[in-house]
Order: C-alpha cells, then sequence, then structure tokens
C-alpha cells in the first residue's frame, strides 16, 4: 500500500473511532451530577435500601431556612414579606414558607376535627385502650379543662358533634404541644418568629425544585435569591439574614471549587504553554497538543455520558490525567520531531511506537482494575480516563503522522533546551551501581516509619470547612429550632403502605420505651440521672396511624360514648343526650393519599419516602439522643428497619474501598510486570516498575510522616501516579543511556504535570489539595528515580 493511502486509511479509521463515540453520546440526554452523595458506595449495612435512602436525601438537600432579624419586629416582618414577594411564583422553587395565618390555623383546626374518630395522640389512645371508667373519665376531664378552664383558646363551634373535644385535643397534641414547636419559634402576627439577642427573627423556609442544579452559576437560583437579600439590606439598614440548609453549603463550596480550580488551572495552562514554547520555538507543537487534549476529554465525556447515562462533575477533576497523559504523549512526538533524527511523521511514530505502547498498556490496565471496584464514581472516573487516553493514544498514532509538518529550515533544531537534560543526564552517569543500590535501600527503610504510621481513613466531615457566616447561621438555626434531629436513624420498609406503617408502629413502640430512660453522664451508662437517652422522635405513624390503630381508636371512642362518663359530661356541659351522639357509624381512615393541610405535609414530606421499586419506605428521626443511644440496637430483631449513619457508612465503606482500589491496582501492575518481563527479561522489567512503586509508597510515608490521614482522594492520586509515573520508566529504558531527546521529552511531560497537579495542592477545597498533594508528590518521586531505568 502506498504511503499516501496508508495515510489515507489512518485518518478514515481515527475519524470512524470518534464519530461512533460521538453518535453513542448523543444518544443519551444530557445530564450532570454535582451531589457527591449520589453516586457514594452503599454500605452493606444499608444496601437493601440505599434507593430510598438516596431518595429521602435528595429530598431533604433541597430544603433550605432563612432567618430574617431586625431589633425591630415590624422591619424583619416586612422584609420577610419582601423575599417571599420575590419567589412565592418563582418555578425554581416547589414551594416557599412564610405565612401561618388565621385560615391556615383553621384548615388544621377542621382537619383534626373531621379525623378525630381516628386521629388521636399517645396519651389519649392509651387512656381509650385501658378503656376502664377512670380512663374515659380522665379524658373526659380534659375536655372540661378546655370549656371551663381560664386559659382555655380550645375552638368550641363543634361542642355538640364532639363533647369530648377531641379534635382539639388531637389539634393541640400534633401542633401547639407537638416536639416540633419546641423550639423558640411562636406564632406572631401571622408568620414564625423567635428572639435572639435582642433580634426579632420572622423564619422564610423554601425547597428547591428537583431541576435547579447545586452547581454554582451566575444565573443560579441561589445567586438571585442572594441578590434579593443584599437589595433588602440596602433598604433597611441593620437587617440581619442567617442562611440555612444543604443546598446553601453545596452551593457555595461549588463556587469556590470553581473559581479556585479556574484561577489555578489558568495560571497552570499559561506556564505550560510558555513551558512548551520554550522547548519547541513553534506555536505548532502547542495547537496540536491542545487539539489533542482537547478531543481526549470529548471522547472521555462522551463515552462514558454513553455508558453511564450521566457524569459526576468530579470525574472532570480525576479525569485531568487524561490531559496529563495527552500532553506526555503529544511531547514526545513533537520532542522527536524537534530534536531527533527522524525524517517524517511516520518515522517518528515508528521510533517512539514501542514506548508509548507500552505506556498506554500500563496505564489502562490500572484503570481497568479500578472498574471492578464496588463504586459507581470510581468506575465511571476509570472509564472516562480509559475512553480518553485510547483517543488521545489514536490521535497520536493515527492522525499526528499524518499532519504537513513544516521541515528544513523551519525545522532547525534549537539545542539550548537540550541543555537540561544533557547536565541531569550527566549527573545520574556519576552514580556507580552499587552506590544506587545503597542509596535505594537506605530510602526505603527511611519510607517504612512513615508507611507504618499510615491512617487509611476517609472523613467526609473533615473535607469540607464551612464558612464562618454558615458556620454562625446554622448554630442560630439550630438554638431557635431546638430540634435535635439526630445523625442517626432508621429507614422502615413493608410490602405495602399499611404493612409499612404497622412495622413503623412495631419501631416507635421500643422508642417509647428509650424515652423514659436516663443517662448517667458520669458513668457513661443507664441510671437515675437527669439527661434522657431519647428526647423524642419523628414518624409518619405517629401522624398517620396504621389502618389497625385508627380502628382501635375508632372502637375506643365508640366505648368511650357508650359509657356512663359520656351522660355525666352531657350534663356538666349542658347539653342535650338527644342531640349528641357520636357522628361516624364507621371509621373514615387517614392515608397518605389523604387531602393534607400543607403545613402538616410538609412535616410528612420529611419522614414519608413512598414507594421505591416495588416497596414502600418511611423514615423514622431520634431527637435529643444521648451519646449512648444506638440505633442498630434498636432495630435488632426487626427485619424491616435499617439503622443508618449516612456520614459513618460513608466514610466506613470509602475507608474499605481505598483499600480495594490499592490491592486491584497492586494486581494490575503485578500483571503489568509479568508483561514487561516477557518483553525485556527481569532485570529490565523490575528497572522500570521499582520507580512508580517506590513513588507510591514515598508518597504513603510522606502522608504518614506529616499526620495527615490517608483518605480516598489521597489514594486517587496515588493510583495516578501509577498510571503516568512508569511512562517515564519506560521511556527512559527505550531511549537509551544518552538519548537527549528522550531525557527533554520526559523532562517536560514530568513539568507539565508538576504544574497542572502541583498547583492544585494550594487549593482550599480540601479533596482537591488532597489529591493535588498526592500526584505531585509521587510524580516528582517518579522522574527522580526514572533515569536509573535506562539500559
Amino acid at each position: 500500500m502506498r504511503p499516501a493511502s496508508k495515510k489515507l486509511v489512518s485518518v478514515i479509521i481515527w475519524a470512524a473511532i470518534h464519530v461512533a463515540l460521538i453518535s453513542l453520546g448523543l444518544l443519551q440526554p444530557w445530564k450532570v451530577e454535582s451531589d457527591l452523595y449520589s453516586v457514594l458506595p452503599d454500605s452493606s449495612e444499608f444496601k437493601n435500601v440505599s434507593e430510598a435512602e438516596k431518595a429521602l436525601s435528595a429530598r431533604s438537600m433541597r430544603n433550605f431556612t432563612v432567618l430574617v432579624g431586625h431589633r425591630d419586629f415590624a422591619v424583619a416582618k416586612s422584609a420577610a414579606e419582601a423575599l417571599e414577594a420575590s419567589f412565592a411564583l418563582d418555578s425554581a422553587f416547589a414551594e416557599t414558607r412564610l405565612y401561618v395565618d388565621d385560615s391556615t390555623m383553621q384548615r388544621m383546626s377542621d382537619f383534626f376535627f373531621e379525623y378525630r374518630n381516628v386521629l388521636q395522640g399517645k396519651p389519649v389512645r392509651d387512656l381509650l385502650k385501658a378503656g376502664d371508667s377512670s380512663a374515659f373519665s380522665a379524658i373526659a376531664d380534659m375536655a372540661r379543662q378546655k370549656v371551663y378552664g381560664a386559659f382555655t383558646i380550645a375552638d368550641l363551634s363543634h361542642l355538640e358533634d364532639d363533647p369530648f373535644l377531641l379534635g382539639a385535643e388531637s389539634f393541640d397534641y400534633f401542633t401547639l404541644h407537638s416536639q416540633l414547636m419546641g423550639g423558640r419559634f411562636t406564632l406572631r402576627d401571622g408568620v414564625l418568629a423567635a428572639e435572639d439577642s435582642s433580634v426579632s427573627y420572622v423564619m422564610w423556609s423554601a425547597a428547591l425544585s428537583p431541576t435547579v442544579s447545586a452547581m454554582a452559576s451566575d444565573g443560579h437560583m441561589l445567586a438571585r435569591l442572594d441578590r434579593v437579600l443584599d437589595s433588602l439590606r440596602l433598604v433597611h439598614e441593620g437587617l440581619r439574614i442567617e442562611k440555612s440548609g444543604v443546598p446553601f453549603h453545596s452551593y457555595e463550596s461549588s463556587r469556590n471549587a470553581q473559581s479556585e480550580v479556574a484561577w489555578i488551572s489558568g495560571v497552570s495552562i499559561v506556564l505550560i504553554l510558555l513551558l512548551l514554547l520554550w522547548a519547541f520555538r513553534t506555536p505548532v507543537p502547542i495547537v496540536c497538543t491542545l487539539v489533542a487534549i482537547g478531543v481526549a476529554i470529548c471522547a472521555a465525556l462522551l463515552g462514558t455520558w454513553a455508558l453511564f447515562g450521566s457524569i459526576h462533575v468530579f470525574t472532570f477533576v480525576f479525569g485531568t490525567s487524561v490531559i496529563g497523559v495527552s500532553i506526555d504523549y503529544a511531547i514526545h512526538f513533537f520532542t522527536d520531531w524537534k530534536h531527533g533524527t527522524s525524517k517524517n511523521g511516520l518515522d517518528i511514530r515508528r521510533h517512539i511506537f514501542k514506548g508509548l505502547l507500552l505506556g498506554f498498556m500500563t496505564t489502562e490496565l490500572s484503570y481497568i482494575a479500578l472498574t471492578f471496584a464496588e463504586f459507581p464514581l470510581l468506575r465511571q472516573m476509570a472509564v472516562f480516563s480509559i475512553v480518553g487516553l485510547a483517543s488521545s493514544f489514536a490521535t497520536i498514532l493515527l492522525l499526528f503522522p499524518n499532519l504537513p509538518l513544516p521541515q528544513g529550515d523551519a525545522r532547525a533544531k534549537s539545542m539550548a533546551p537540550t541543555r537540561i537534560p544533557a547536565f541531569i543526564l550527566d549527573f545520574y552517569d556519576r552514580f556507580a551501581p552499587r552506590t544506587v543500590v545503597v542509596a535505594g535501600i537506605v530510602l526505603l527503610l527511611a519510607l517504612v516509619p512513615g508507611v507504618l504510621k499510615l491512617n487509611i481513613h476517609t472523613d467526609m466531615r473533615a473535607l469540607y470547612a464551612m464558612s464562618e457566616n454558615l458556620k454562625r447561621s446554622e448554630a442560630l438555626n439550630a438554638r431557635l429550632n431546638n430540634l435535635g434531629i439526630s445523625a442517626n436513624y432508621f429507614i422502615v420498609e413493608g410490602s405495602s403502605e399499611q404493612e409499612l406503617l404497622q412495622n413503623e408502629e412495631s419501631l416507635v413502640c421500643r422508642l417509647d420505651s428509650a424515652l423514659d430512660m436516663v443517662h448517667d453522664s458520669a458513668n457513661d451508662s443507664v441510671s437515675s440521672s437527669v439527661k434522657p437517652v431519647l428526647g423524642g422522635y419523628l414518624a409518619t405513624s405517629t401522624y398517620i396511624p396504621s389502618l389497625k390503630v385508627q380502628d382501635e381508636t375508632f372502637e375506643g371512642i365508640r366505648r368511650l360514648y357508650a359509657s356512663p362518663v359520656f351522660g355525666e359530661l352531657l350534663r356538666d356541659l349542658n347539653l342535650s343526650s338527644d342531640s349528641v351522639r357520636m357522628s361516624d357509624a364507621s371509621p373514615r381512615y387517614l392515608t397518605p393519599q389523604s387531602e393534607i393541610p400543607a403545613s402538616f405535609r410538609s412535616i410528612l414530606s420529611m419522614l414519608w419516602i413512598g414507594e421505591v421499586n416495588g416497596k414502600f419506605y418511611s423514615a423514622v428521626f431520634p431527637l435529643h439522643v444521648a451519646a449512648d443511644f444506638a440505633v442498630s440496637q434498636f432495630a435488632e430483631g426487626m427485619p424491616f428497619v435499617y439503622a443508618v449513619n449516612k456520614m459513618d457508612n460513608v466514610n466506613a465503606t470509602l475507608t474499605d474501598l481505598s483499600r480495594v482500589a490499592l490491592l486491584l491496582v497492586a494486581l494490575a501492575y503485578l500483571v503489568v510486570f509479568v508483561v514487561l518481563v516477557l518483553v525485556d527479561g527481569f532485570v529490565q522489567a523490575l528497572k522500570v516498575i521499582r520507580a512508580p512503586v517506590i513513588s507510591c509508597f514515598f508518597i504513603a510515608a510522606v502522608f504518614g510522616y506529616c499526620g495527615i490521614p490517608f483518605n480516598f482522594f489521597a489514594i486517587v492520586g496515588v493510583i495516578l501516579t501509577l498510571g503516568i509515573g512508569i511512562d517515564y520508566a519506560l521511556f527512559f529504558k527505550e531511549g537509551g543511556s544518552r538519548n537527549l531527546t528522550t531525557a527533554l521529552a520526559v523532562m517536560l511531560s514530568a513539568m507539565t504535570t508538576l504544574i497542572s497537579f502541583g498547583s492544585l495542592s494550594f487549593s482550599s477545597f480540601v479533596p482537591v489539595a488532597t489529591f493535588g498533594f498526592s500526584v505531585l508528590l509521587g510524580i516528582l518521586c517518579c522522574f527522580a528515580l526514572s533515569p536509573f531505568s535506562r539500559r
């Protein structure tokens, strides 16, 4: 086949590969994930209910609160009303909540009156269950107190239909005396308000629409909210704004990360461009390299998108390895073109092919190994890199050799850039083999104590530093609301709605027993101290009991009306027995599908998950728990109850998977070592593999000596070190002992990688900084050791 025909075939193959990727990618709708929890691995403890837990987390992560404060309550209320008016009809919000007016309270009162015969709080249900005259008399006395008490606020308009005032009793239990009203917020002039340090705060709460992304942008809903709040501060002097909720944290961290990464990346790109201009003295390699990087990233994006149906933003961070390796491949090609002896693109490819192929295979093996880890995000990262590197490799081998590269004077060599690699090679040539061995042993011995001190642990809480403003706002919100929702909670499962509610009631029965237990802080045991082990709980079955409990309540009330106590109460209330009777002949059941007031529904939205994959789920949240409250103990013997501590479960699972990922990469490198042994023999294979392996131990030792937790993001850096660093040793092996072109190419590759990843270590975003610092250490060590792999 003629050279021109070979070039045409190469271009056609390259184009076909990328057109296929584009076609596959465009078949999927565009979706970018920004919530890290949505792709975190599932803990073995609640893997069966992971989808339900994710649905609950996604819902809770959309809710937030804004406290509008001022020393003058009227000013605070006016500003809150302006805020409500600005967003009440905005489609970016699923709902907004400010007013709790008389009509709202009346709807609640009517609702509890309507379902009074099936919906009662636990105190009344316990009296009805007792069913004796003393229990019924206690219910009647509560009605008398509401009618004749000096401070009664009960609605007496339904007295003839409800002489026991069961509707009013239910209203009091679920609203005025609810655990949700345990804070300092009270109803004032139609809004919820609280006092703190002589400042009146009005609560405005909202829920973002599911379509609103957590990623920061100028047009983001929370950016618009901030602009409105800033304008309110200008209008009302002395106005205090306190924001609380997951959306604010996601938005702030996303905005800061984007700003930092953009700034750091911009500086890195400028430095890399200057470096390449110094090395090549022409813009041709730079333009071609940028094209190769752009094509590789697009291919990786589309391939990952086609396979997973979405892509996570953190995949882009990990995917910077594609940029690093793409630059490396391109640098080797153009260094040989500028400073080598090859006459054309095909000669260049022939000269660097073996080194590129071995480097490509070993790097791909590292990422392929990661696809076997039970971690969706890690798999996505690996696939992104696999596809991107394959595209870059294809571009260098199929497209670059066909470029019309300048010849003759335009390709005149400038030997200035080779002076540094010449100096480096002279420096390494001074080491005798015995000296190298002794130095290697000393280095390994120095690394051992650091490795032994290594703490392989991932704590997601330590990876996010909350701003002082948000920290203050969250503290104030917690102090005023005083809900005390525990990080430990339960997910309850059932094959139907009613089975779920009954299962939840079984759990609640156990929790009721903990309400009477107290915690001895001195002895750290349950004793007669004053602090309760459990202050309360939130459960759907409290607000919507199962039909079984509703039937029991209904029958208890029927017996109440049939008891002598009924007649005594009528005489005391001066009501005629002919006109007053239990109005419902049969229960009118309350279900999750019933028409429920909005304020009541908002509580249930926190708890009721609903149907997921054919089963039904709900959450039960303990309140004000003591240190020795263990959710797992209350779930024992209940296969339908799952104890959840999302943060601890995620941390433990990530820590375990980090070890698994390292093991998988170690196995991949064992395979790489075997391949290198078959290609070049045991001694040369050992020379190549030792640089990246020792570099990984070097990273671990530095983290150990510095007392930095060796978390998942540091281990991702180790994986990149193995994937990228081995290429340096391979190219030095293939280039020979005095090949200045290879030494220059490796030096440029290492410097671009150090600039790209090293700059990330200065980020205040802890995962990015940890990731960048890990890669910086690894690549630095790899470059320092790789010249020893020369033949």
